[in-house]
């Protein structure tokens, strides 16, 4: 349904512009009536918000489940990527699960960002579905370079074929989202969306200027380091979860790619630990080594990628190959996601005995999306790379060679044999133009400065990062970096083990930080780590699936088993999102 308007002011830059309070009118969404949703109007170009053009935001709702006078507000929660939906988070589950940790004192509410989901207008490359899906299956999944080769000089020239060929494929994508020039191409980035942020919670809560309470995850911990500095006596609950470095954010990708590795090696470890711990009950790696050369489990898994550089592996229909590439690029999926590491596990051990099938099957299942509609208009599937590469400063100026070297450098430095899996941001802005959107994204400008914890501490509004210990996707270097920004204004809450995001291994201790913040806004005195309640290899998880019910390592009470359980169930719902 419309929104209905009443006068609002807004200060854009220096200049101040009447804008509208909106009116949101609610009703049940089509794909989940339990749910309600929306959708607001705000301005396409903040720049220049007194023209006529408009972006549609959609809503979605799970409504406060105490009375009306017990409601604590709205808490907004977004899942990153970026480019992911926040619709598809909310009715996978997350809107309950959320409800549940925060004892349904608030409404639980989230949106697809602009240019994205059913946003209007949608930041396509490609003006059908089907030229889009043809596009994502022309490049490939990674580059097809083999870790154990970087240190052999007479490999060299394969390798930079190889990541010519590989740099060559992003660049057509590049290209393309640049000449299709959507409307949302250069009014998605992180600056627009934190002021959609702050229309969202207006009209939520019927009022100017109220606080945002917000949920961050991975990407999202961006909007929520951009609103911060950008509306920072509007803050109320933030929780920063899986934190993006806002400075390194802001510049070339050359400086976020470092940090994207510092755990990996840790979470391969952790794998290969927990595995072994659980035994061939528990792990199938495990199980009848045979006539393996080692039992030692990440020589196998390397001993396994290095051969399939040499000898990629016909699927068992003869379609088609797994090389390296596709390896380096399941590793590098399923590594973040340790619930799903007992099946990776069978599926290892199959692929070393030459059978394909579970590794094909859990593959296809991570990349094939439904039947489309070739002619139907393009969905925005493809609209993460160029948003993230109008957040960060230009990288046209960067050579392949430099690339090259990085790449190698970092992967010898940090022992990470899959960031061959990781180049696609990097090649894809690397090749995509150097005009940026007309409001500059802060980045992290008011946060080196102290300017944002003054005016925080000032107004007693601090806020909670959470990360985990070794999560190799958003480090925890990354949590420690913004908890020294904020240092009176902010505390740090660390879980241990691998990981992305907290809510990825249920945590009782970790749960309940968060809970206690969202509801009585308390705050641990000093920085805590706590343990992992739940299970990663066991012989009570179904190893047959990516969605195992959970196992937890302990005895709990009625109330805890609901944190726990519902932990899980808003990591499923950030797990099934594309």
């Amino acid at each position: 349904m419309p929104t209905q308007w009443s006068p609002k002011l807004y200060l854009v830059g220096c200049l101040q512009i009447t804008l509208t309070l909106a009116t949101l009118q609610w009703s049940p969404c089509a794909s989940n009536p339990a749910l309600d949703c929306t959708t607001l109007e705000v301005p396409l170009e903040y720049a220049e918000p007194k023209n006529r053009a408009l972006a549609y935001i959609p809503l979605a709702r799970y409504k406060a489940t105490v009375p009306q006078s017990q409601r604590k507000g709205s808490l907004l929660t977004n899942p990153g990527g970026p480019g992911s939906s926040g619709i598809e988070f909310i009715q996978n589950g997350a809107g309950e699960g959320i409800s549940n940790v925060t004892d349904g004192f608030y409404d639980i509410v989230s949106w697809d960002p602009r240019g994205v989901g059913s946003a209007r207008p949608l930041l396509q490359c490609f003006d059908t579905a089907g030229e889009e899906a043809d596009a994502s299956n022309a490049f490939p999944a990674a580059a097809e370079v083999e870790y154990s080769q970087f240190r052999n000089q007479s490999y060299m020239p394969s390798y930079y074929a190889a990541m010519q060929e590989y740099d060559s494929s992003m660049g057509q994508l590049a290209d393309a989202c640049a000449e299709h020039n959507s409307s949302a191409l250069y009014t998605s980035s992180a600056a627009y969306v934190v002021r959609d942020m702050a229309a969202i919670i207006d009209a939520l809560e019927g009022t100017h200027n109220a606080k945002l309470n917000y949920w961050g995850l991975s990407y999202g911990t961006i909007f929520g380091a951009e609103f911060i500095q950008t509306y920072p006596e509007r803050v109320g609950k933030v929780v920063f979860d899986g934190v993006f470095d806002a400075a390194a954010n802001a510049q070339p990708y050359t400086s976020q790619l470092p940090r994207d590795e510092l755990n990996v090696r840790d979470a391969i470890n952790d794998l290969a630990t927990l595995c072994t711990q659980a035994g061939p009950d528990g792990c199938a790696l495990i199980q009848d080594p045979g006539n393996r050369t080692t039992t030692n489990l990440t020589t196998r898994i390397a001993n396994l990628q290095a051969s399939l550089y040499e000898s990629p592996m016909e699927v068992s229909d003869g379609s088609w190959s797994i090389t390296v590439g596709t390896f380096s690029f399941f590793m590098y999926s399923f590594l973040k996601l340790p619930t799903t590491w007992s099946v990776v596990a069978s599926a290892l051990s199959s692929l070393e005995k030459g059978d394909t099938d579970l590794f094909v099957s859990l593959l296809t299942g991570a990349t094939t999306t439904s039947a489309i509609n070739e002619t139907a208009p393009g969905t925005a599937s493809l609209a993460g790379w160029p948003i993230q590469c109008t957040d960060n400063a230009p990288s046209s100026h960067t050579e392949l060679s430099e690339v090259a070297r990085l790449f190698l450098n970092i992967s010898l430095t940090e022992e990470t044999p899959w960031l061959n899996a990781d180049l696609s941001t990097l090649s894809f802005c690397r090749n995509f133009p150097d005009t940026r959107p007309r409001v500059p994204n802060l980045g992290a400008s008011k946060l080196t400065t102290m300017e944002t914890n003054d005016i925080l501490t000032e107004h007693d509004t601090p806020v909670l990062i959470v990360n985990a210990l070794h999560d190799p996707t958003t480090p925890v270097n990354s949590a420690q970096v913004l908890h020294r920004w904020l240092p009176t204004s902010s505390q740090l809450v660390t879980r241990q083990g691998p990981g992305h995001t907290t809510i990825s291994l249920a945590s009782l201790g970790l749960v309940q930080a968060i809970r206690g913040y969202f509801l009585e806004g308390d705050l641990p005195t000093k920085m805590e780590m706590h343990e992992v309640s739940q299970m990663v290899f066991s012989s009570e998880i179904a190893a047959d699936t990516t969605t195992p019910a959970p196992v937890f390592n302990g005895t709990y009470s009625q109330a805890d088993m609901v944190l726990l359980e519902s932990t899980s169930s808003i990591f499923l719902a950030f797990m099934g999102l594309p």
